[in-house]
């Protein structure tokens, strides 16, 4: 009786069966990874996308806040003027609104009243307009009042034509008679398109459809009043647009859908698809093939890791015995001279340690040992990979092939890596002394609209006009350093452009003394320009007064009430070349030497309290230094605790 032998098909069968297991695996990989890359797409997308509204966002908010400062201004005036004459405003308003096409119209309304408008032509008809009669700007002064903080209300159709927005802010009476009592309003109209224009907002923009929603401030709850309303039908990326009170929601959507802007990966899938029917047949090829040569696997193993660029045989002292012929090319001397040469005599004393060990190691263990090396070979440098098998006799055989290539490109993706991570910490470094840079306008601001609070009656006429004046120069000061972030944001370089030219020292000394006037008229600290008028130094005039400025608003910060400040400048040779010294002197509380050595790290937590319990982010040091530093000067300290510190740098003369 004979029995039927199934070895036989499950032996044919097996590849079969293995390389469908491995195309099902592969399968399934492949879908995978494309979800994955699906989602991982649509995350990248809306993280660009929403890049785009941060930065549209910025400009918006921007815009608008550059024309509310008006009123806000206003409001600061009138709040301790309630007297204010219709020829005043006017003025006023005149210097506020100079030629900005973006405003239509700003007027005060006294027990919401409307009493002046400017411009007065075309807006002849709103004067005594009672803003409490009409229900819906009724129930908008009623809140601005209540919440006291300014209201942007609209959009809204004028009378006169087109579609604005109307700011509305409160005013109180700040005399101490009045118990800070209401007075009235005053708003300012705002053309929506140009404002829009000028944040250069479009409905479509590079396969996006962006709108903006949130009438009268509301949000989410508002209605859309620019950009098509489907938008926010779309699972749009969205960002909230701040409002003094309320918001905008601004959205983006892809103009045909996200469905059909995210399928765009059919050709990936395909390829998937193909790619694992073609290496599951080349597995089955594999799987077959090795079961065919499987009794021959011991002897063709030995062929197979010999297979390589270059084959050579060492006995068990390191001595060459046998070289293939397979790429001489890579000898480090011509084959007949190695024959019978001992790696020691051949290689460097390093490598050819690492060859013995190697060869030791591998007739010992029988197994396969891997080495890595370098040759100088026809004055070239190259790396090799060394696969040493151990044969029969006490011989090993060395299957060598060039890395060069390979350890190039690890060294350059090394350098890349490091040269990221530098641009990294340098974007780093710039998004913190940007921020700390703003703070500077903003308590210059502040202080102003305290010292009016506090000390009006003592001050003159012409000295509250200076002050409103500062006001509008560090609200303009503000705007500039919000649209240097912005273009580095949307450019997207880690760099500080610098226009070095010829600056007259003096006068920019001047300009920053003159932003730090508030601070040193509240401590009662004296500052003197010693610097003479003809100091003409070779630099950025930005960076400069940025300079001027963090230094004397360092020492006004710790210089106690009635303190001096001297500014003064003299010139030395510093390696046949010409520079001036600039030099801030204060009568402070000094700085203990421990410190004045971390003082320029960026690592080091610096930031201490002022005198008057000022504060500070610890940068303004680092970001003078590197300022200076570009502009091809350099900065010191020399201080005493309890005696004072002088702060002094180096600018290039212009001769």
């Amino acid at each position: 009786m004979k029995f039927k032998d199934l070895t036989n098909p499950m032996r044919r069968n097996f590849p079969f069966l293995v390389a469908s297991l491995f195309f099902l695996s592969l399968l399934s990989i492949s879908f995978y990874y494309i979800s994955y890359k699906r989602g991982q797409w649509e995350k990248d997308i809306r993280a660009n996308l929403l890049e785009i509204l941060i930065g549209k966002k910025s400009k918006l908010e921007k815009a608008l806040s550059s024309r509310i400062y008006y009123t806000k201004g206003l409001a600061a005036y009138v709040s301790v003027n309630p007297d204010l004459s219709t020829s005043d405003f006017d003025q006023l308003a005149k210097e506020l609104i100079k030629q900005d096409s973006i405003i239509s119209s700003m007027s005060i309304a006294p027990n919401c009243i409307i009493s002046a408008i400017y411009p007065y032509e075309g807006h002849e008809e709103a004067v005594g307009l009672d803003l409490l009669a009409h229900p819906a700007r009724r129930e908008i002064v009623e809140q601005t009042i209540k919440t006291q903080r300014t209201f942007v209300a609209g959009p809204v159709e004028l009378v006169e034509g087109g579609i604005a927005f109307i700011s509305y802010t409160p005013i109180f009476n700040k005399l101490p008679e009045s118990n800070g009592s209401f007075w009235g309003m005053t708003d300012i109209v705002i053309y929506k398109d140009e404002l829009l224009k000028e944040a250069s907002f479009h409905t479509t923009e590079n396969g996006f459809n962006y709108a903006l929603k949130g009438q009268d401030g509301q949000g989410h709850a508002g209605d859309v009043f620019w950009g098509d309303e489907a938008v926010f039908a779309q699972n749009p990326v969205t960002i909230s647009v701040d409002l003094p009170d309320g918001e905008w929601i601004l959205g983006a959507s892809p103009q045909t859908g996200w469905n059909s802007y995210l399928d765009q990966d059919k050709t990936l899938s395909i390829l998937l698809i193909i790619s694992s029917i073609i290496i599951s047949f080349l597995f089955w090829l594999v799987i077959r093939s090795q079961q065919q040569i499987r009794t021959n696997a011991n002897e063709l193993k030995a062929i197979f890791n010999s297979m390589r660029n270059l084959i050579v045989e060492f006995d068990q002292d390191g001595n060459y015995i046998k070289i293939a012929p397979t790429n001489t090319d890579l000898l480090i001397k011509p084959e007949h001279e190695l024959l019978g040469e001992n790696v020691t005599d051949v290689l460097e004393t390093v490598v050819a340690q690492q060859f013995l060990s190697a060869i030791s190691q591998c007739i010992q263990t029988r197994k396969l040992i891997i080495i890595e090396y370098p040759l100088v070979i026809n004055d070239k440098n190259f790396w090799f990979t060394g696969r040493l098998s151990y044969k029969k006799g006490g011989t090993v055989i060395l299957s060598a092939y060039d890395i060069t290539e390979k350890k190039q490109d690890e060294e350059k993706l090394r350098q890349s890596t490091e040269k990221l991570k530098q641009l990294n910490a340098t974007k780093d470094k710039f998004f913190s002394i940007i921020a700390h840079d703003l703070r500077s306008p903003l308590a210059s601001f502040q202080s102003i609209l305290e010292l009016l609070h506090t000390d009006y009656d003592s001050i003159s006429n012409d000295s509250k006009k200076q002050l409103i004046k500062a006001i509008h120069e560090s609200s303009s000061h503000l705007n500039n350093l919000l649209e240097n972030l912005l273009e580095w944001s949307l450019s997207q370089k880690n760099e500080l452009q610098f226009n070095l030219q010829k600056h007259n020292i003096y006068n920019l000394a001047e300009e920053a003394l003159k932003a730090m006037q508030p601070g040193s008229i509240k401590k009662s600290i004296s500052i003197s320009n010693q610097i003479s008028q003809q100091t003409f130094a070779l630099c950025d005039q930005r960076a400069t007064h940025t300079i001027l400025r963090n230094l004397v608003s360092n020492a006004l910060k710790f210089t106690k009430q009635g303190g001096k400040i001297t500014v003064n400048s003299h010139q030395k040779q510093i390696n046949n070349r010409t520079y001036w010294i600039i030099s801030i002197k204060d009568s402070g509380i000094g700085i203990p030497s421990n410190k004045l050595l971390q003082l320029f790290q960026l690592d080091a937590q610096n930031s201490t309290a002022g005198t008057n319990d000022e504060k500070g982010s610890g940068l303004g040091l680092i970001l003078c230094q590197e300022l200076v530093e570009k502009q091809h000067g350099s900065i010191w300290i020399e201080s005493e605790e309890g005696q004072g510190t002088t702060v002094s740098f180096s600018l290039p003369a212009f001769i």
